[in-house]
């Protein structure tokens, strides 16, 4: 005979879950004991449960292995939310498990506002943003639970998952072998309808591929790789698939969307086939306007959630699939690719004319962002981690950092929230396998969950910190010059928001400092202890190029994906475009 909690513990074991991240409170107090006791599964013990639900998250980023998070009841469980609702955004697999109060109460009080001391109704308020939840209500059911959390968490579109289990099931005494189990469930075949997929290839005079975020997910980034090598199509990558490919690989031609980079946007406006493996288009992506988003294509979407195939009417081809098994079969199939060459030139031409770090960038008073992330990428090891958190760290780091080909690189792209990124480190130093570890922070966001910083010196991480310093919110003072003419609220430290001095910050947890007044970045990244690295630069630097909506009195008119910020001459951008003009291009530039 064992406890509940003992079956969890084995459950762990028995599927390989090396690694979980939590905090310890009354009412998950067995779970912890349990895992504790049998040390198969290491517990991470974090300073917030939002922490623990994100470093979970990118524990699988990096390692591809599924991880859980475990909160207690109340306001344990409510912490954790956050974590939950950047997970399913992105399509990550968590398996988040949470104490509750005993079911006694669970039952007495369900007719009342709360639940005994603390709880509330987690799996029930959670439903909206899991792909499975569930109260625990009968011992009987943990280990049919537990399976059916992790086959649903990993199976079709990844996804958070949640069991919430009472105080008092996790003490009760079960016998294993009568427990009820999952019974396994055939998938049915999917049609990949590769023929159409290959019609339409030869057909193309001009073809795309866009790789996206369900190239990892489906843990196909090598097959991926080898499709773009024996098609030798030109590929854009999504700032979720930023990693798939190497800098220099010769058919690789950018990332493309409102904050993409110039040569990507002319790349996808221009091509007459656009295929999209992996990718959702969200609106980063196309722009505010689909019909104005690569305008003359046909495009294919290849994805394992119906409800994206449906989003658009642009779609010419659905191929409802994982991504993976139709990466296969078109590397398995006989597919005789036109001649390109025109097209491919003029691609490489556009990756030539537009490098990623302008001209507006380097003649500056101060450092800029997009500068330094031209340079650094040159001083990064081959297999670095380079986790990205929100704002300034976000939007330079995607568009100017050139990625080598066994580096690692991911950020919150669906929900973006601030203080994200150092849960996300500790989460994926578990899995680095001794890799070396970049962080990006803005200072805003370092200020969202500044108590992990803890958790690193706990844990001895030896990872490097960048902080870049604009004194505030850099997108929202963007967003106020904007929509108010530059009447700033609540963005810096004359409108009411100040950051601390980070060099205390690192000297009270326990770090080495460097800034860019006074260090190399050399100097820095060669340092051998946990490390800040504060980039001083301009408070109001422009984060272009991007496509910024104009303000007019009808409204704010969005630009097609082309006309980035600081316009170019329209000369130039008529030179480059293959298809011809966007009537709106003429018009912003009279507004």
């Amino acid at each position: 005979m064992k406890i509940v909690s003992d079956v969890i513990a084995d459950f762990l074991e028995e599927q390989d879950i090396k690694v979980v991240f939590g905090i310890i409170g009354s009412a998950n107090s067995y779970m912890f004991d349990s895992i504790a006791k049998k040390g198969f599964t290491e517990i991470v013990y974090v300073h917030h449960e939002q922490a623990a639900v994100m470093a979970a998250a990118a524990y699988f980023r990096v390692s591809g292995k599924i991880s859980a998070a475990l909160v207690t009841a109340g306001p344990g469980a409510i912490n954790a939310m956050t974590g939950v609702v950047s997970n399913w955004a992105d399509s990550i697999p968590v398996i988040i498990l949470s104490g509750q109060e005993s079911t006694k109460y669970m039952q007495q009080h369900k007719h009342l506002r709360m639940i005994g001391t603390q709880g509330f109704y987690a799996a029930e308020m959670v439903k909206d943003i899991t792909k499975y939840s569930k109260a625990v209500m009968n011992e009987q059911d943990v280990l049919y639970e537990m399976q059916k959390a992790l086959d649903t968490a990993i199976s079709g579109r990844p996804g958070p998952v949640w069991l919430d289990i009472p105080f008092d099931i996790q003490s009760k005494p079960v016998d294993v072998e009568n427990l009820r189990k999952l019974e396994p469930v055939t998938a049915a075949a999917e049609d990949l309808k590769i023929n159409d997929l290959v019609s339409l290839i030869q057909a193309s005079k001009r073809p795309l591929i866009l790789g996206g975020h369900g190239i990892k997910l489906s843990n196909s980034k090598q097959q991926f790789r080898q499709l773009v090598k024996k098609m030798q199509i030109p590929t854009l990558l999504t700032w979720s698939s930023i990693d798939v490919l190497p800098e220099d690989e010769p058919c690789y031609f950018g990332r493309s969307g409102i904050y993409g980079q110039r040569r990507a946007n002319f790349v996808v406006q221009n091509c007459d086939l656009l295929v999209v493996l992996g990718s959702r288009l969200a609106l980063p992506q196309t722009g505010y306007n689909i019909e104005n988003y690569a305008p003359n294509a046909k495009i294919v979407m290849v994805n394992n959630d119906p409800n994206e195939l449906e989003k658009h009417a642009r779609y010419d081809l659905k191929i409802y699939a994982n991504v993976k098994d139709v990466i296969t079969s078109l590397l398995e199939a006989d597919v005789e690719v036109p001649n390109i060459s025109e097209w491919m030139q003029y691609c490489t031409n556009c990756k030539a004319n537009y490098p990623t770090a302008e001209k507006h960038h380097k003649d500056t008073e101060y450092d800029n962002s997009y500068v330094f992330f031209d340079e650094v990428s040159d001083l990064l090891q081959d297999d670095h981690i380079i986790v990205a958190g929100m704002g300034t760290a976000m939007a330079s780091s995607h568009q100017a950092i050139k990625i080598k080909k066994d580096q690692t690189m991911f950020t919150s792209n669906g929900l973006g929230e601030m203080g994200w990124g150092l849960p996300s480190l500790v989460g994926a130093s578990f899995a680095s396998q001794d890799r070396p570890l970049l962080c990006l922070m803005s200072d805003g966001s370092m200020m969202m969950n500044l108590q992990e910083l803890q958790t690193i010196i706990n844990y001895k991480i030896p990872v490097k910190i960048v902080i870049f310093n604009n004194d505030g919110y850099l997108f929202i003072k963007h967003t106020q010059k904007m929509l108010f003419k530059g009447n700033f609220v609540g963005v810096d430290q004359k409108t009411g928001i100040e950051m601390p001095q980070f060099k205390k910050i690192a000297d009270a947890f326990g770090f080495k400092y460097f800034n860019n007044n006074n260090n190399s970045l050399q100097e820095f990244l060669d340092s051998d202890e946990a490390s800040f690295y504060e980039f001083f630069m301009d408070p109001e630097q422009p984060l272009t190029p991007k496509v910024k909506g104009i303000l007019t009195k009808d409204g704010i008119v969005a630009p097609p994906i082309e006309e980035m910020s600081p316009l170019l001459d329209i000369e130039k951008v008529k030179e480059t475009m293959l298809i011809g003009l966007n009537p709106l291009s003429n018009k912003i530039r009279d507004l």
